[in-house]
Parts: C-alpha cells; structure tokens; sequence
C-alpha cells in the first residue's frame, strides 16, 4: 500500500462500511443480476460514509483509486516475447500479445472491472457531497478529486475498449456513462463523442476545484487535471486544445527530473527511481498497474525491449542505462517513475511538454516544438553532451519528436498503444505489426479492428450492451 499511516485509517472505514462499498461495486465485480446487493442485509455496524474525513478516506484508498490498467502494453511494439517466456505468459498475456479475438480467460476480466470500481466509488463520494450543506476549499478539493478520478477511468478505458477517436465518434461505441452510485440503473453504451464530453466536463470542473498542491503525489492537483484535458485533446485531434491545456499544466508544474541528479536517481537502486515517485518533481499524478507480467520493471519480467527501439539510445543518453538493463538474453525494462516493479501510470510533466511540442509541431511551429523537446532531452543525457535537436521543418520536427516520445515511454501505462492507435489514422504514420511465437506468424494491420479489446462476457451477460466488434 502506498500512503501506509493514512491507510489504517482506510482500512477501518472499509471494514465499517462494508456493505455501502458493495453497492458501489458489486455490480462491477461479480453479481449474477445487476441488484443482487439488494438481497443482503447491513449489519446493524455498518456505518455510511457521510463526512469529508469519510470521503477523503476512501479516495486515499490506493489500492482502489490508484489502480490502472495497462492492457495496452503487451500488445505494442515495445516489448518482444521469446517462445519460452510466451509459454510462460498468462492466457491473457498471450492473447493480448497475439492480438486474438478473444482475449480473457475469465468472463470477469480486471482491466474493466477495477476501473468501473473506481468509477463507482467516484460516484459514492459525489452523491455523498450533493448531502452537504457546508462548502469550502476542502469540500472542492474532494469534489475534484473524485471529479478528477472517475474523468481518468474513462479515459483509459476509452483508449482499451472503444474505437480511436475519429470523426465518426457520434456513431462509434462509447462507454456505459455511470455518473451516479444507484447500482440498480442499467446503463448502455453512450457514443464515443459522449463519452469525450463526459470526460472532459469532469476534468473541466476537477481543474476549477482541485487544489494546487497536496500531501501525496497519490491525491491529484490542479495542474494534473489540466495534463489530462492535454492528454485527451491529443488523442482527439485537437492540437489547438492539447496546446492550450499543456500550457496551463506547465504554468503550475514546469519542473522536470535532470538524469543526471544522482540523489533521486541511481543504478545502484533496483529499480533506479525512487519508490513511489517519492522526490520526482515531474510527478503530477501517481497510479500504477501490476498486472502484466511481460513489461513490469523487474528481472522476473518475461518480456524483453525491442531490439530496434534499444538501438535508437545513443551511448550518452541516460535512459539507455535507467530504464533498461541488458541481460544474456536480451534488454529488459528495468526502471520507471513508480521506482518498483509496477508501471507507471500517472501523469508527470514529460509527457506534457511533448504533448506540447507534438502540438506546436502540428500547428507549424518548429522552433517553439523543438524548444520543448530539447528541454526534456537536456535533462536526460550526460551534462555536457546533448547537441540540441533542430530543423526549420515542422513536418520533420513532428517526426522527431515522435521518434523520441517512443524513447521517452517505452512502458508508461498505455502511451505507445494510444499512439499506434492515433497515429495509424495518418496514412504516413501507418505501422503493420508483427509476431512469431513458435513457427507461427501474427500480424496487425494499421487500423485493426483488434485495436479495440473485446468487453468481458460477464458484463455483456448482466447489462446487455453491445460487444465489440472484432
């Protein structure tokens, strides 16, 4: 667990107010009827979380508000399976890494259940809220940063279960939109431009209540929800947005961690960065996934790094040597900002300023695209030995800049899988992939319906919406 004192706290309320969890997350986790939670009693000690000490309590909770999935790993192009370590691989780990069409082994799969739970327990805090009279900045605060939660569940969901957003997205497949707890609702999928909106009208209203600062980097504040809305603007298409919201992010949370700052980062630690991101001054938001044993930053992970992509590392470029470490059989990914075996999967001000240089790039703007980029590279190679990136073309800066977006996050959440997803919408970034796994050749076309994974059986059986199509 992650904030441990504050925790114990947690934990006793969780255990108090069992049963009003469960009507927040049964429904996610394994009902056969979408009310079954009606069926059982509360104990006459059960206690309904009422107070803003009761609210918080759940939101710090990480191991259920700061859990993602990074479903989208093993099926990128960062990282490679030797027959050996495929067999070793969990069946979901195989499917997903074959691209098959049907991908888990259980009709309950986690990647969509733990993200509805945290959607759930959103909606618990917010409905709970709407009973207070009392307002204040502590009160906003915990608006916001269930606000803040429930708008990053569904953008990653979206980027694993629906279609790449296109200028088809008023009739392509969105999510179900839960935004109140009463478990009893059955809710269908909304369409993927609903599914935006609701998105950003929660981060929207997080950014004009979360606070500028907080305790732990496990609490969102004001300028991750302003790195989310980037985030969501990119993959939309909307560079002009992305632009604008990556600048609110860097106006709050500029700093970036220098490489060469061996206090915070070091090859003398397992995992190179500090745990938790504990001192990472470009950690806006943490959350992480451990459940892809084929990309977790441990020697015990099955997967290694792309040849290819390891080959792009110059000699004197710091991530060569902190992110990965080179074994008798391969590369292996070895350290990222969550410091542990898991990946990182929150947001941290890298990502914005190429987000930004991405944009401006997009809008014509060499010079200022650049300028970004080689701000985020002068802090990752030796000092003294990065020779600044230039171009007067936007066209070949944009390139650059996603040659060394790749570098940047070779196993960050699902950023590769987002951009393969994105960028094979422009014919001249168009990518085909391809496996072989004992004999047998696997291939996934740009723009595959297997871009978009498949929904749980279970959740098809108990609401009824509509599967995907693949």
């Amino acid at each position: 667990m992650l904030i441990f004192k504050l925790m114990k706290r947690t934990d006793r309320l969780f255990h108090m107010n069992y049963m009003y969890l469960l009507i927040a997350c049964l429904i996610f986790l394994g009902c056969k009827k979408q009310n079954d939670w009606l069926d059982i009693k509360a104990n006459k000690n059960d206690v309904v979380p009422q107070t803003l000490t009761d609210f918080q309590a759940i939101l710090d909770n990480t191991d259920r508000m700061n859990v993602t999935s990074a479903a989208g790993l093993p099926g990128s192009d960062n990282t490679y399976l030797t027959d050996a370590s495929f067999s070793a691989s969990t069946q979901d780990e195989r499917n997903l890494y074959t691209w098959k069409k049907e991908i888990w082994s259980l009709d309950n799969a986690i990647t969509w259940s733990y993200s509805f739970r945290t959607i759930g327990l959103a909606n618990v805090i917010l409905d709970g809220l709407n009973k207070i009279e009392a307002k204040g900045e502590i009160y906003n605060n915990i608006k916001g940063q269930a606000l803040f939660h429930r708008a990053f569940a569904y953008y990653n969901m979206a980027q694993l279960f629906c279609h790449p957003y296109s200028p088809s997205a008023n009739t392509d497949l969105g999510l179900p939109l839960r935004t109140n707890s009463d478990v009893t609702v059955i809710t269908q999928r909304a369409s993927l431009s609903q599914t935006y909106e609701q998105i950003i009208s929660d981060a929207l209203l997080a950014t004009e209540l979360l606070a500028t600062s907080q305790t732990y980097v496990q609490r969102p504040v004001r300028s991750a929800a302003y790195a989310l809305l980037a985030k969501i603007y990119l993959n939309m298409g909307d560079y002009t947005n992305g632009a604008q919201y990556a600048d609110k992010c860097l106006a709050l949370s500029p700093q970036l961690l220098d490489f060469n700052d061996d206090t915070i980062v070091n090859l003398s630690t397992t995992y190179r960065f500090p745990a938790y991101a504990k001192n990472n001054p470009e950690v806006l938001f943490y959350t992480e996934s451990n459940q892809f044993s084929q990309v977790l930053a441990s020697s015990s992970s099955r997967g290694f790094i792309d040849r290819d992509l390891y080959g792009t590392y110059e000699q004197e470029d710091l991530r060569r040597v902190y992110f990965f470490a080179t074994v008798s059989t391969g590369v292996k990914f070895r350290g990222g900002y969550s410091g542990r075996s898991p990946n990182f999967c929150g947001l941290a001000a890298n990502e914005i300023y190429f987000i930004r240089a991405e944009c401006r790039a997009r809008d014509g703007d060499a010079a200022g695209a650049l300028a970004d980029l080689n701000l985020v590279l002068k802090n990752r190679f030796k000092s003294g030995s990065f020779t600044e990136k230039t171009t007067a073309s936007a066209d070949d800066a944009l390139q650059i800049i996603l040659n060394e977006r790749r570098k940047e996050f070779p196993a960050t959440a699902n950023i590769r899988w987002e951009d393969l997803r994105r960028l094979n919408q422009e014919t001249r970034f168009q990518k085909t992939l391809t496996r072989s796994v004992n004999g047998t050749s696997y291939t996934l076309l740009p723009n595959d319906k297997r871009y978009t994974l498949p929904i749980p059986t279970q959740e098809i059986r108990l609401s009824g919406i509509k599967q995907n199509d693949r």
